[in-house]
């Protein structure tokens, strides 16, 4: 009863005092039934917060094949997983393993690589539908991201290979197209681990996509002084190098750019 009174204090509503002597149930009922009249008839709602989760069975399962190549490239590939991460601040061990047989069917090539075609589209895409246009589902601003990506792979590399033949220069095209690749593979390490902070993680999503161009920013421009460097070595005028680079890295970006903006 005490408690009844104290509620009624605290929503600022007209206490009322029990008589001194001891009532029965019906009469105390009448009592607050009486008291009630003053009550305030208009309920209070609060409309709840929906939670929109991005652990989706799908990005869990891509997230989870990102890792397990990582793992797997880690574990039973030690020797050759170690060799290519040293690669990035060692040029002359990048050019004994292109010596080796198997550069690009070896399995931590294959498996690093899946991962970089896997989780740079789920990054971005997580990060534009989130950010940008949630009315969408992630799904179809993976596909928009990931199927560009995978013919611009093949398209570079077919061109790449080509123009090596036609200029007879196969050993410094190889040379450039092995660092090419490896820092795809950097790039999806370092993007497995931001897409994981995106999905789990508190951090917001602006300061993660800032991250994450920034990143991607770096490492491309990383690649672009290395092929400089590629070329001027053999021998290679600076502005042939910078124009053959303008034309298989930077131009087919901006096109990939632009055609994904159209499309969203």
């Amino acid at each position: 009863m005490q408690d009844t009174i104290q509620l009624l204090s605290a929503n600022n509503l007209p206490p009322f005092s029990l008589p001194e002597k001891e009532v029965n149930y019906n009469a105390w009922v009448d009592t607050v039934a009486a008291q009630s009249s003053e009550f305030s008839t208009e309920s209070i709602s609060y409309d709840g917060i929906v939670f929109d989760s991005s652990s989706s069975a799908w990005i869990i399962i891509l997230l989870l094949i990102g890792f397990s190549c990582l793992a797997i490239s880690r574990s039973v590939y030690r020797k050759r997983f170690d060799m290519l991460y040293k690669t990035l601040g060692n040029w002359k061990l990048s050019k004994q393993i292109i010596r080796y047989e198997k550069v690009y069917t070896h399995p931590v090539n294959i498996l690093m690589t899946l991962n970089f075609v896997l989780i740079i589209p789920l990054f971005f895409s997580l990060i534009y539908a989130k950010l940008f246009n949630p009315v969408i589902l992630v799904e179809q601003h993976y596909l928009l991201i990931m199927i560009p990506l995978i013919v611009y792979l093949l398209t570079k590399t077919a061109c790449y290979q080509f123009s090596g033949w036609l200029w007879k220069e196969k050993p410094v095209i190889e040379e450039y197209l092995f660092q090419s690749n490896l820092f795809n593979k950097y790039t999806g390490v370092t993007f497995l681990i931001l897409t994981s902070l995106v999905v789990y993680s508190p951090i917001e999503l602006s300061i993660l996509a800032k991250i994450g161009l920034i990143t991607l920013g770096l490492l491309a421009l990383f690649q672009l002084i290395r092929g400089i460097m590629i070329g001027l070595e053999n021998g290679k005028h600076l502005f042939f190098i910078i124009a053959y680079l303008c034309t298989l890295e930077i131009l087919p970006w901006l096109v990939i750019g632009k055609w994904i903006k159209i499309s969203l």
